[in-house]
C-alpha cells in the first residue's frame, strides 16, 4: 500500500507543467521575439509532455497568441453573445476553417466556469491560458 501511495505521489510531482512552458514562451518572446519564443515553447512542451504532444505543439503555440485576446472578452465582462458578434465582425468565426472552429472553441472555453470576479484580470487570464495549454498539449482540445 505504501508503495502505491509513493508511486502516486511521484506521478503527481511528475505531472507536466504547462505553466512553465507558457511562462518560458512569454519570457523568450519579450527578450528575443516570436520565433525564438515558439522554439522555446516547443522545447519545453516536448520535455514536459513527451513526444506524444509533438503533433499538437505548433497549434498549441499559436493558441498563445489568440486565446488571450478571446479571454479578454470575458475579462472585460462582455457577454458571450457580444463577444461572438465582435468576433464575427472581424471574420474570426468561420466554422468552415480550422482557425474559425478553434476560435469558437476558445470562446466556449472563455465562458466556462467563473470569470475573474474580484481577482485581477491578468491573473485570471494567465490561469485560463495555462489550463487551455495543458488541455491542448494533452490532446483534449479538438483540432
Amino acid at each position: 500500500m505504501l508503495g502505491v501511495m509513493l508511486a502516486a505521489a511521484g506521478a503527481a510531482q511528475a505531472a507536466p507543467d504547462a505553466g512553465a512552458c507558457v511562462a518560458e514562451h512569454a519570457r523568450v518572446a519579450e527578450a528575443d521575439g516570436a520565433e525564438a519564443a515558439r522554439t522555446a515553447f516547443a522545447s519545453c512542451a516536448r520535455k514536459a509532455y513527451g513526444e506524444a504532444a509533438e503533433p499538437r505543439i505548433e497549434r498549441c503555440t499559436g493558441d498563445l497568441y489568440t486565446l488571450p485576446v478571446i479571454l479578454l472578452y470575458r475579462g472585460e465582462n462582455l457577454s458571450k453573445s457580444a463577444a461572438l458578434a465582435d468576433m464575427k465582425r472581424d471574420g474570426q468565426t468561420d466554422a468552415a476553417t480550422p482557425e474559425g472552429r478553434r476560435a469558437l472553441l476558445m470562446l466556449d472555453f472563455a465562458y466556462q466556469g467563473s470569470g475573474p470576479g474580484q481577482a485581477p484580470v491578468e491573473s485570471w487570464l494567465s490561469q485560463r491560458t495555462v489550463q487551455w495549454t495543458d488541455r491542448c498539449l494533452r490532446g483534449a482540445v479538438p483540432n
